[in-house]
């Protein structure tokens, strides 16, 4: 241990400096155009925009949910970038004539939504689409979240239903109830519900993509370029262990 630090610790810290360098460097070097650039295309992402034409094309809202998950959890990762996508979903809406209505499954979920939700109206030029009935707390439970995002999804006409964040098999009833829905769940649960049910799904790590397809800032792209080039290093870290571990034996 080195000044109260486990080894692996220290490791982890050294990977996190690792890439959060890494992806200052790609994002201070590299345009936002070209960091968008080269993205896979997603079709999830795709229909998103389609869904944001015809909201406002025909007058309708987009609902936006951002599952149950807790933002101080392990597994909170979802969450955190269900609110990252939340405001510049709402940019574009705002070209239209309503934000989103906003669903979640988390106080704390909830509380940083409603901050996302004014912070991106202000913004906009527009504080007076802000509404706080426009975001409600859906349900604290797995089938009390699932039948309140399925009635936000019914009420008002919306034009499609977008999850991003944790959610299991409650993501049935969203689905039965509305008229589209895309995105993906952290939760494996989820994510088969969604794949067998949803008009367009997620799968992995795509969920954790979202903010840089929803183009939320920059440095989301930033780390998915950081990402890949860290699998690629890996790659050849194992072809080469494995090269040295052959060659070894051979000479053995």
């Amino acid at each position: 241990m080195l000044l109260g630090l486990p080894l692996d610790g220290w490791l982890a810290l050294a990977l996190l400096a690792l890439l959060g360098g890494g992806m200052g460097l790609i994002y201070l070097f590299r345009p936002g155009e070209r960091l968008y650039a080269r993205l896979r295309p997603l079709s999830t992402f795709r229909r998103v925009e389609t869904g944001l034409a015809l909201a406002m094309e025909e007058g309708r809202r987009l609902h936006y949910t951002l599952g149950r998950g807790h933002v101080l959890r392990p597994d909170g990762g979802a969450s955190w970038t269900g609110l990252s996508v939340l405001e510049p979903l709402v940019r574009s809406a705002l070209r239209g004539d309503a934000p989103p209505r906003v669903s979640a499954g988390d106080p704390a979920v909830h509380a940083l939504a409603h901050a996302s939700l004014r912070r991106s109206c202000v913004r906009a030029r527009a504080p007076r689409a802000y509404s706080p009935d426009g975001l409600v707390l859906a349900g604290l439970e797995p089938a009390s979240y699932g039948a309140g995002a399925a009635l936000e999804a019914q009420q008002g006409r919306q034009a499609l239903s977008l999850l991003v964040g944790q959610a299991g098999w409650e993501v049935a009833l969203l689905a039965d109830a509305a008229p589209r829905l895309v995105g993906g769940s952290s939760d494996p649960n989820g994510q088969a519900v969604m794949l067998a049910t949803a008009d367009d799904a997620l799968l992995g790590e795509e969920v954790y993509a979202a903010g840089a397809y929803i183009r939320a800032h920059p440095l989301h792209a930033a780390g998915l370029w950081m990402q890949d080039g860290v699998r690629g290093l890996l790659i050849l870290v194992m072809l080469a262990a494995g090269l040295l571990a052959v060659l070894a034996r051979w000479a053995g």
